[in-house]
Formats: C-alpha cells, sequence, structure tokens
C-alpha cells in the first residue's frame, strides 16, 4: 500500500510514501517532477492532477490510499462514500495477484499496508480503549483515531495535554487553508479533541470550548417520480432493483437496507423492523403491499439465508461499496445528473411524503431523526407548492 497526502511543508508537493523496494522506486521514478527527500524519508511529486492520475496508473489504483484533502482538491463533488474509499481503500485488494516469495522485493507494497505507526501512541490508546469500551460506533471510532494521528503528526514531540486553546486554533487554520478540509471535516477533528480533553483529560470545557464553523445549507438531492421510474427500470438485476425500491419506499439508510434481515419483516403488523440504526437505536418502518409482493418475488428467486439481501458468501450482508457501484451505473444509464448517492432516494421518500401531505412528526419517526430540526429541512425542497407560485414576470 502506498499513501499520497499534500506536504505539510510545501502545499504545492504530495508526499508519496510506500514500503522500501526496488519496484516502487522504479515505478516513482516515471513520474514527472519525482525527488526524493531525506528529512521526510520519503518521495515528493508536484501537487497536480496529472500526478495523481499517474500515480493511479503506475501502482493500480486498488493499492493507493489517497488523503482527504487530496481527494477533494481534484474531485470537489466527491460523495462521502467516496472519500470513504479513496482513504480507506479495501485491504487485501480484490483480484490481487499472490506473489510465488513472500520475501520478493518487487512485491513488498503490494503485499504491506499501510503503517499504523501512531496505534501505540498513549493518546491513541487511552481514546481508542474508552470509544470501544463505551461501545461508540466504528465510524466514530475510525474518525477520532485518524483526527487525532493527523493533530499528534502536525505538533510532533510536542505533547497534547499541553496544547492550548491557541495552539488548536492554529491547527483548525491549517487544516482549513493548507490541507482544504471542509466544514464537516473540521467538525469532526473538533469533536475528537473534545472527546479527548473531557474525556480523557477530564477538563472543563472553558479550556477546550470551541465554536465550529459554519455549515454550508445544502438542500438535499431530491429526484422526481420520472427520474425514480427511470432509475428502477434501468436497474436490470431484481436483486438491486428490489434493494433500490425499498430504500425509496421506507427511507432506509444503506447500511440499514444491507443488513436487513428476513425475521425483520413483520408480515402479520405490516411493519418492517429497522435494528441497530445510526446512534445504535431501533425503530419500525412500514411495509407496503406493493413492497412486500416486490419483496416476495426476489425472496422466492434468490432464497437468502439470513439477510435479506447477501453477498457472495451465504449468511453475509451485502458490501455497501456493491450497492453504490451498481447504484451509480443505474443513474447513469438512467441520464440522470443531479449529484448525490443512494442517499438521494432516502431524500426522495422524505419529501415525497411531505408533498403527500404526512405529518412532519411521522417523517421524523420513519427517517430515525434524534431532532425534528433535521427533517425539516426537507420542507425547504417540497415542490407542490413552491411550484405553483407565480413569478413577477407572469404579470408582465
Amino acid at each position: 500500500m502506498i499513501t499520497i497526502h499534500i506536504d505539510q511543508n510545501d502545499p504545492a508537493l504530495l508526499s508519496v510514501s510506500f514500503p522500501k523496494d526496488n519496484l516502487g522506486n522504479e515505478l516513482i521514478s516515471q513520474v514527472p517532477g519525482r525527488r526524493f527527500s531525506y528529512t521526510r524519508q520519503g518521495w515528493t511529486v508536484p501537487n497536480t492532477r496529472e500526478s495523481v492520475v499517474k500515480i493511479g496508473k503506475l501502482f493500480g489504483k486498488a493499492y493507493c490510499r489517497f488523503d482527504e484533502a487530496v481527494v477533494r482538491l481534484y474531485k470537489p463533488t466527491v460523495t462521502p462514500s467516496e472519500v470513504d474509499q479513496a482513504t480507506n481503500p479495501v485491504w487485501p485488494p480484490k483480484n490481487a495477484a499472490t506473489p510465488t516469495v513472500m520475501t520478493d522485493q518487487r512485491w513488498s507494497f503490494r503485499n504491506v499496508p499501510s503503517v499504523p505507526e501512531h496505534d501505540h501512541h498513549p493518546v491513541i490508546v487511552a481514546v481508542s480503549e474508552l470509544l470501544r469500551t463505551q461501545q461508540y460506533s466504528y465510524r466514530t471510532y475510525k474518525n477520532y483515531k485518524q483526527a487525532l494521528v493527523s493533530l499528534i503528526s502536525y505538533v510532533g514531540d510536542e505533547p497534547l495535554d499541553s496544547l492550548t486553546k491557541a495552539q488548536y486554533q492554529r491547527y483548525l487554520l491549517f487544516l482549513v487553508d493548507k490541507k482544504r478540509y471542509s466544514p464537516a471535516t473540521v467538525n469532526v477533528h473538533i469533536n475528537a479533541w473534545k472527546f479527548y480533553q473531557e474525556k480523557i483529560l477530564q477538563r472543563d470545557k472553558a479550556q477546550y470550548g470551541l465554536t465550529y464553523p459554519r455549515q454550508p445549507e445544502k438542500l438535499p438531492t431530491v429526484y422526481s417520480t420520472t427520474e425514480i421510474k427511470a432509475i428502477f427500470r434501468e436497474t436490470t438485476s431484481l436483486k438491486y432493483r428490489t434493494l433500490f425500491q425499498l430504500v425509496y419506499a421506507t427511507g432506509l439508510r444503506l447500511s440499514e437496507a444491507a443488513r436487513l434481515r428476513k425475521t425483520d419483516l413483520d408480515r402479520n403488523r405490516r411493519l418492517i423492523n429497522v435494528r441497530g440504526g445510526k446512534g445504535k437505536k431501533d425503530r419500525v418502518v412500514m411495509l407496503s403491499g406493493k413492497l412486500e409482493a416486490l419483496l416476495d418475488t426476489y425472496l422466492s428467486k434468490y432464497q437468502p439465508a439470513s439477510y435479506v439481501f447477501e453477498g457472495d458468501r451465504p449468511n453475509e450482508p451485502i458490501l455497501n461499496r456493491t450497492i453504490q457501484v451498481v447504484y451509480s451505473q443505474s443513474v447513469h444509464a438512467a441520464r440522470i445528473t443531479k449529484q448525490g448517492g443512494i442517499h438521494a432516494l432516502r431524500h426522495s421518500f422524505a419529501t415525497h411524503m411531505l408533498e403527500a401531505g404526512y405529518d412532519i412528526r411521522y417523517i421524523q419517526k420513519l427517517l430515525g431523526h434524534a431532532s425534528l430540526t433535521t427533517t425539516e429541512r426537507y420542507t425547504h425542497v417540497t415542490a407542490d407548492k413552491i411550484s405553483t407560485l407565480r413569478s413577477p414576470l407572469d404579470y408582465l
């Protein structure tokens, strides 16, 4: 595995690191403008799109782990799932060739994952243990760990417990100006810092309290009913078409749909039990007659063992990434240019329910939102009232 990130000393450069081996040095030498830095103990290349593309082609994209700032710099419209795929690639890569001799130096970067050099740092150990003890989600654990590792790399040998609020604010400025992180990503870093200060160091909020950056008020992507029909029509696989229809019919999140079990279908009460949703909260959604018929057709053909939608192996849920790839292909085939992944079906569910006149509090419960404020953003994209308004131009 090789890692590519914006150089901390010179944002005009990208730092490229990989295990020492002859093949890696041979490949990186083909990138124009590359230089070996003895102070960094690694390679640098120009921070350009051409360098990123060249590295991906030479080393193989499956073996590259890109820093989030690099991904967002060269793909501003990137989705959260694409960021996660680029920053945390599957290891080992699928269909990876197996070397005949494991000690062969020409294979080392293809057989060694990125080194978690900070895993034994006392701050990382303390935070990781507490997160696991309090049973935080894996995503929270991963995000907080990455945020604190980034901070440790930035401050160097200076201990984190002696870092002042002013020093941490300068670090946030570095994340914004140099790393070009989005407000949402900066929020994750602040939350990780607050968790460390409050839970590990047991400090008062006055010592570490920070103001969150302003978030852009973006409207969720919502499809028209015509566009949704087109997506279903272009999804040729019964399995994935049924999954997409389930998401639109119930507003389930991707992970909730992927991990839905056959025993979660309560046919007598006409309900679907959603187990361990976001925040580890259970809830129920409706099982309509049409959706039940679609599921029956699918189940009779595929006959999954445990989960409603299983992957290549029985009794294992389908991978989120597999669903996302198929969904992207269906949207492209339907010639829909709106930005947004499969989560747009959930947005469309909420918006269309509001347009149909359902109480927003029912929709809040169906979506699993803890706060009504989160659900209220869908009131800004309902088209039934706005489309009936007359523009001043109409009166001219």
